[in-house]
């Protein structure tokens, strides 16, 4: 089912997931925005915006609480979540998972009607919340977001297992403190051991109904 442009052709929605890391964020902003349209929606995801680290060795960059909110630069990120509500043009940074720094070039991101923002730390600020027409957080077993983590840091960041487990302990320690915080703020709450078009399913139910049929 795709979806029209909201009647009021100056409103852009955003829609916010989060919830802790392996839970199935990504996947389900992407499963999102393919049944809405790519032509109406897009996703950006908080994790392109990290600092720049080159002015660090790689052992100090290695020694870094990525999933802690002073590792990301959420200023960018609420100005880029602005920006692009208000129908505006954005340049989005790319960053390199292996180096733990920007790259040079940017990808830019043209305003859609329905803006997904994805991370753990989407909800960090009340600012950014304020941004939000809806918040969804998706929970899973530890095990199991253990084991997504795992295979996707191998196949997509090129880190070893040794590496991930680091990176993993810090990540759970933030979310306990951080992260999980968005349970709190979510206008709904879905499971990320569900099928991934039930999950679709619900949040379309709960969005308004500017659908076409």
């Amino acid at each position: 089912m795709a979806v029209s442009n909201p009647p009021d052709a100056a409103h852009h929605y955003v829609i916010a997931i989060s919830g802790g890391s392996g839970s199935g964020k990504s996947t389900l902003a992407d499963a999102l925005v393919s049944e809405i349209g790519s032509s109406f929606a897009t996703v950006l995801t908080v994790d392109a915006y990290y600092h720049d680290l080159a002015h660090l060795s790689l052992t100090a960059r290695e020694q870094t609480n990525f999933d802690h909110p002073d590792a990301l630069d959420l200023a960018l990120f609420e100005q880029h979540v602005l920006a692009l509500k208000r129908g505006q043009t954005i340049q989005q940074p790319c960053y390199d998972f292996e180096t733990h720094c920007r790259q040079a070039q940017t990808v830019e991101m043209i305003p859609r009607k329905w803006i997904v923002v994805e991370g753990i730390l989407v909800t960090a600020t009340a600012s950014l919340r304020d941004l939000y027409d809806q918040v969804i957080y998706v929970e899973a077993d530890n095990a199991l977001r253990w084991q997504r983590r795992l295979q996707r840091d191998q196949r997509d960041r090129g880190r070893d297992e040794a590496s991930i487990a680091r990176f993993w302990a810090r990540a759970e320690e933030t979310f306990m403190t951080q992260g999980s915080m968005a349970s709190q703020y979510a206008d709904l709450i879905l499971s990320g051991e569900q099928a991934l078009d039930v999950n679709v399913s619900q949040i379309m139910r709960a969005m308004p109904a500017w659908r076409s049929t």
